[in-house]
């Protein structure tokens, strides 16, 4: 099979033969489409020596159960799915995925979604939603998101409207994109200092910030616009719950093990926004398979606002 690889320490990624994978007990996927995150291009920068080599990029699929393990009967054989597959990788014609493992979640695609629409949901979407969920964000509250027209931010933005929250953007010169996904608040980090601006605009403070941006320095500054009792969380691991507790502030990390929506079950609810049109899935770049170090480079460069998928 073709994939966009790695074959040993040191090697850049490129286009490679592979084995399809084989493993028993575990699904046999055949890939239609991959989805791009910035999680793909850091994991190929933590290689190391000690990695398991080849190392196929990527973890968002979308495609056709081509194999089910012994005594399966949640998916059969011909089934479109998508998920995550973060032990054997997405850029590639085939993915393997065991059942059970909380960090590859699978779910079934809706009749109305396209295998396309699908493969830029699982990471994106699943800690967009996990994210609100640990903020408990509900009706009426003020919710800043910061960064808000990158993958993450973009549904997020979109499912906390859909909750009835007041929701303030923070962008960096992309204003227009911001509202059209339903912010009703915007401040452009390129022309004014966002925390000055919303400390003026909101002096009794906001409910929640889920902060998408912001290095271990700079989050602390949000506690100037939280509330008391107020709700913080980070997506880069760089918020220090014991310095925000101090400031009776609830602060928390997500990540794939500590996510609750990072599940069939979360699969299966972000799959239901984008059909019932409660979440799009602002896919701004579709690539071959050849273009995947391109699309790559320019998703670290910060030249895509959305998401982009590759067609294998």
């Amino acid at each position: 099979m073709r994939a966009f690889a790695v074959r040993s320490f040191g090697e850049a990624p490129a286009i490679h033969d592979l084995p399809i994978p084989s493993e028993d007990g575990t699904f046999l996927i055949r890939v239609s489409y991959a989805g791009v995150n910035p999680i793909d291009y850091k994991l190929l920068d933590r290689l190391t020596a000690a990695s398991t080599y080849p190392f196929v990029v990527g973890i968002d699929f979308a495609g056709v159960v081509e194999r089910v393990p012994v005594e399966e009967s949640d998916f059969h054989a011909g089934d479109r799915i998508f998920g995550m597959a973060r032990a054997h990788g997405g850029y590639a014609e085939y993915t393997s995925v065991a059942p059970g493992v909380k960090t590859e979640p699978l779910a079934r695609i809706p009749e109305s979604v396209s295998d396309e629409q699908a493969a830029a949901l699982p990471v994106a979407a699943i800690t967009a939603l996990g994210s609100l969920e640990l903020l408990g964000v509900s009706a009426n509250q003020r919710v800043v998101v910061m960064g808000a027209t990158g993958g993450v931010g973009g549904y997020a933005v979109q499912m906390a409207r859909a909750l009835g929250a007041h929701v303030i953007a923070t962008v960096r010169g992309d204003a227009d994109e911001a509202r059209r996904l339903g912010a009703e608040e915007i401040y452009d980090t390129k022309t004014v200092d966002a925390i000055d601006a919303l400390r003026a605009a909101h002096p009794e403070g906001v409910d929640a910030i889920l902060d998408l941006v912001s290095g271990a320095d700079a989050i602390r500054r949000d506690a100037e616009i939280l509330k008391s009792g107020g709700t913080i969380v980070s997506t880069i691991h760089v918020a220090d719950e014991r310095w925000f507790a101090q400031r009776k502030i609830v602060a928390h990390n997500v990540a794939p093990d500590v996510n609750p929506s990072s599940s069939p079950q979360g699969l299966n609810e972000v799959a239901r926004m984008l059909a019932d049109g409660t979440i799009t899935a602002r896919i701004r770049s579709t690539v071959e398979l050849d273009g995947a170090a391109q699309i790559l480079e320019k998703l670290r460069n910060g030249g895509i606002r959305g998401k982009a998928v590759i067609r294998i």
